[in-house]
């Protein structure tokens, strides 16, 4: 058991490391930064445009500060009435509009981006090594499922570390762009978010972990989980707005083994109960993925 505890530890970290080496890896976490600054950047200027021409329909002059009517619009009434009307909870929506806007934006952009960004980075990390023949030597010294739950972890640990790394890019956008920016409050938000979102995500690292098992070729592999991720999509949209009541309760009742049917509750909900709800369906989503993908690889012949 401590052997094994062992060889999991140095597989994750190798995996990490690895990873650092990778130049693919790099540009991956290098364009996910630039994306959120730039995303970032381009919320901004749409802030502004937004302020303006309400400023405007009040024939009131244009505020000199970026982000300060927003900063006083979140304080209204009645726009946090419609807010609540929208969410179709009053709790939820006091809740996040006690959020920085830029705060909320970076949770959109992680929860939105990071199954992408998984599927880029994790959906070949198993099937490049079976596909160049390099795993046959690692698993002469190490189990297939510690080594498998090894590399899956260290996945896990470079999505964390870019979404925080993100959310750096767009504290910074925002401190150096806006004059009216609650510095403190958006940086925890952004950390929160960042944490949130990376528990939503396991369950897709364990999607391309499990992928990246069953197929050899990486370009498949990578084609598949985008695949998957597509029939998730229309899945979801069809949950949403089907007007059909059979086919809409049916897509509903799928999305219970599907990452986005868990969404709200591991990244917006922020009560105990329904963010406990979605950590643990996220995890066990992951896991599921992972173990369907294990169940092929363990009687892979290498």
């Amino acid at each position: 058991m401590r052997s094994d505890a062992r060889k999991f530890v140095i597989v994750a970290s190798n995996e990490v490391f690895d990873s650092i080496r990778s130049r693919r890896a790099l540009v991956l976490l290098a364009l996910y930064m630039a994306g959120s600054a730039a995303a970032t950047l381009l919320f901004i200027s749409f802030l502004r445009n937004i302020e303006a021409q309400l400023m405007k329909s009040l024939g009131l002059p244009e505020s000199a500060n970026a982000g300060s009517v927003t900063r006083e619009l979140w304080k209204s009434e009645v726009f946090r009435g419609a807010v609540a009307h929208m969410v179709r909870d009053r709790e939820l929506a006091e809740r996040l509009l006690s959020i920085p806007p830029l705060g909320l934006f970076y949770g959109w952009l992680a929860a939105t981006f990071a199954p992408l960004l998984v599927l880029l980075t994790s959906s070949v990390r198993i099937s490049e090594e079976i596909w160049t023949g390099s795993a046959r030597f690692v698993l002469f010294r190490c189990p297939r499922l510690t080594w498998v739950l090894g590399k899956t972890a260290g996945q896990a640990v470079q999505t964390l570390a870019a979404l925080l790394l993100g959310a750096c890019a767009a504290w910074i956008t925002g401190w150096i762009r806006l004059k009216a920016f609650d510095a403190g409050p958006a940086a925890w938000a952004m950390m929160l978010f960042s944490l949130k979102a990376w528990v939503y995500s396991l369950a897709f690292v364990g999607l391309a972990m499990g992928v990246s098992q069953i197929f050899a070729s990486p370009n498949v592999a990578t084609a598949v989980c985008f695949v998957a991720l597509f029939g998730m999509g229309v899945v979801h949209g069809i949950a949403a707005h089907a007007r059909n009541p059979v086919l809409r309760e049916a897509a509903q009742g799928a999305e219970i083994v599907l990452p986005g049917g868990h969404l709200m509750d591991a990244v917006w909900h922020f009560d105990a109960p329904h963010f406990l709800s979605g950590c643990a369906f996220s995890a066990a989503l992951g896991m599921l993925y992972l173990g369907i993908g294990y169940a092929f690889f363990s009687r892979r012949d290498m």
